[in-house]
């Protein structure tokens, strides 16, 4: 895995340009790890009135067994534009995976993969730049994407289609909940991110290594804002 300094463009032309750039070098490679995660990571962020709060919760696969988390603090280095989220996410994120002891083998984001315009989502973005496959979910759609509902059935699915092409799926994780959009990362392939996601569910829509990090993230963020 590579940490080195994340780069934050000073233009959206340059932003869309890294996009595009990590588009075409994501495209040359395999989509599948060559093993099975032992290790799955959640990360979220949140923001404050001027900072950013990042958590990363680790877990074992399948079992879901805590194992650690890492919280950090840090400016806002990105506005939010849409379609640029990872410039403004992966920073604050890199903060705390920083502070782990050891790192996943699988990190699922808090937001799209491969189900964005240039099909450069902040999963696909952190997934690279880290060189840890990566899979996205995100609770609501982005401008451009198309999917019908799926059935109130667990597990059902639907296809979400941007420009003609399928790029994710609208999972129905459990009954009674409101869907949520899944899409493959980095070195992740749909079927797989949507196998993962669906074991990774327990007492909520989303996996819980994320649901884990969300909460940390949240209290970070009450206890230092107050």
């Amino acid at each position: 895995m590579r940490m080195e300094q994340f780069r934050i463009p000073g233009s959206i032309g340059e932003a869309r340009a890294i996009q595009e750039e990590i588009r075409r070098e994501v495209g040359e490679e395999p989509g599948v790890p060559s093993t099975n995660p032992s290790l799955v990571a959640g990360a979220d962020a949140s923001y404050g009135s001027a900072s950013a709060y990042a958590s990363v919760v680790l877990m074992k696969f399948p079992s879901l067994a805590f194992c650690s988390r890492a919280e950090a603090r840090s400016g806002i280095q990105y506005p939010y534009v849409p379609g640029y989220f990872s410039f403004r996410e992966i920073p604050p994120l890199l903060e705390a995976f920083s502070l782990l002891g050891r790192f996943p083998d699988l990190v699922m984001v808090h937001g799209h993969g491969y189900a964005h315009p240039r099909r450069t989502g902040l999963a696909t973005h952190l997934g690279y730049h880290m060189q840890i496959p990566s899979i996205g979910i995100a609770g609501s759609g982005m401008k451009g994407m198309d999917a019908r509902e799926p059935s109130l059935l667990q597990g059902s699915a639907t296809p979400v289609w941007m420009d003609g092409e399928m790029v994710g799926t609208l999972l129905r994780t459990r009954e009674g909940s409101a869907a949520v959009y899944v899409s493959a990362g980095y070195r992740t392939t749909l079927d797989q991110a949507r196998e993962i996601v669906m074991q990774c569910i327990r007492a909520n829509r989303f996996p819980e290594p994320l649901v884990q990090a969300d909460r940390a993230t949240r209290r970070m963020r009450k206890r230092c804002e107050r």
